[in-house]
């Protein structure tokens, strides 16, 4: 009688067991994601990168910079971009920016202004996002940008500048004046 109890209560187990599979949801298991986080940070971040003949194409410094884990992406504080074509030079700044995990994309946000160096009278460029492509060296916004430089001053909807070419494009709504001396 206790083998026969013994085997019946393994069997209504077993049972069960088989049951609680058959029934249980396919649905995948949830999987805990680990918090977003700074995984690495930089204080005085210097980024350089030099082109195909050794020669220093662009710096990048920022007060801060701090990676994170899951996007890969960094975010840097007070970032200064500058950039070289032959003479020509620019300086870019603003409050905040990221870079991409590749460092092909730097993105400036919050009171970006691009200025021209190396000329008796320099372009300015303000708006309040703007985007580097470092592969291309094409940088563009979508958003109002104003550009003075002496005594003209205009202001578009977006822009592209290509430093390969030295062109400058504005997209949309462009308004400006010229006072002649």
């Amino acid at each position: 009688m206790n083998k026969q109890f013994t085997l019946l209560t393994l069997a209504i187990i077993a049972m069960i067991g088989v049951w609680a599979v058959l029934e249980a949801p396919e649905e995948a298991p949830v999987v805990a994601r680990e918090p977003h986080f700074v995984d690495a940070y930089v204080v005085d971040f210097t980024m350089l990168s030099m082109d195909e003949n050794g020669q220093p194409y662009y710096t990048l410094t920022a007060d801060l910079m701090e990676h994170f884990n899951d996007t890969g992406e960094a975010e840097v504080t007070e970032p200064v971009f500058n950039i070289k074509r032959d003479e020509d030079a620019w300086i870019i700044s603003a409050r905040k920016g990221t870079i991409d995990d590749d460092n092909i994309w730097v993105t400036l946000i919050d009171d970006v202004v691009m200025l021209q160096k190396n000329t008796p009278t320099p372009m300015r460029l303000e708006t309040s996002k703007m985007s580097f492509n470092t592969r291309t060296q094409i940088a563009n916004t979508d958003r109002q940008v104003d550009i003075t430089q002496g005594e003209l001053s205009l202001r578009s909807n977006g822009m592209v500048f290509n430093n390969v070419t030295g062109n400058l494009e504005l997209l949309a709504g462009v308004n400006g004046t010229y006072v002649s001396q």
